[in-house]
């Protein structure tokens, strides 16, 4: 069934069309909230130290990486809800809202 915005425009064919369009705008969220907290050049250096001989470095790191991990999986989490919300929901999804990326 169509998605309509109020004036009647098909923005959407079904949730699933609605997902194919959203999921990009929320892997842009995930990467801004991600480089947020860890720039590209922080990244490598974490993912070194997950490789060192040095336990402690080795932890520090994973539990950096860890932060990392939890983005992606919240962002794979929102992408799979798209296709379950209400047409309301859709039509009023924001990516960059914090409700959707809180615990």
């Amino acid at each position: 069934m169509p998605i309509q915005a109020i004036d009647g425009t098909v923005l959407y064919h079904d949730a699933a069309e609605a997902q194919t369009q959203l999921t990009p705008h929320v892997k842009a969220e995930c990467e801004r909230r991600i480089l947020e907290i860890m720039p590209s050049w922080k990244q490598r250096n974490v993912i070194a130290d997950l490789s060192s001989d040095s336990a402690d470095t080795k932890a520090a790191a994973a539990s950096e990486w860890a932060k990392v991990t939890a983005l992606r999986t919240k962002s794979d989490e929102i992408e799979a809800s798209i296709a379950s919300m209400s047409d309301e929901q859709i039509l009023n999804f924001d990516a960059q809202d914090d409700a959707h990326w809180s615990e």
